[in-house]
């Protein structure tokens, strides 16, 4: 349970630094940071309830990118501003780490244990964000061509009108 609190709390800095690295308004830090530790707290959960290490980064990566999506309407700012802090909990560092460390030592069976679990882990990251990515780009898609069509419609009844 603790370790599980820094972890959370540890996320959020890692986050918030990534935040400044990239440039990220001051303002909008906090939310940066809360984005990481929220996917963090999320990935600890699905960890204890999917075995299968693809299907909960994949559903940690799907949070990570949604909540990146909203702030990013509410703050009208674009959504990378949020995703990249809110993801980077989910970059699978220690796993390659390990696997360095284990081809260093030659244990080739602990190494490409690592390999295929870094493996899984981005291949799981990159389509949960794509997933959110797709939806999110044809809702706004959806919404900007209702919008569009109904600025359409009044421009022409607007002209017949006038004729």
């Amino acid at each position: 349970m603790v370790d599980n609190l820094k972890l959370i709390i540890a996320s959020f800095t890692a986050s918030a630094g990534f935040g400044i690295v990239f440039h990220i308004k001051k303002e909008l830090l906090f939310w940066a940071g809360l984005g990481g530790a929220l996917t963090r707290l999320c990935f600890l959960i699905l960890i204890e309830l999917i075995d299968a290490r693809i299907v909960y980064t994949l559903l940690a990566a799907m949070f990570a990118a949604l909540y990146a999506e909203v702030m990013a309407m509410e703050f009208k700012t674009p959504s990378t501003v949020f995703l990249y802090p809110a993801v980077s909990p989910l970059l699978p560092g220690g796993l390659m780490y390990h696997a360095a460390i284990n081809f260093l030592l030659q244990d080739i069976p602990t190494m490409r244990s690592y390999l295929i679990d870094c493996a899984l882990s981005v291949t799981g990251t990159s389509i949960g964000l794509v997933v959110i990515s797709t939806f999110t780009y044809y809702r706004r898609l959806y919404f900007a061509g209702k919008h569009l069509a109904s600025h359409l419609l009044q421009y022409e009844s607007a002209k017949h009108k006038k004729k």
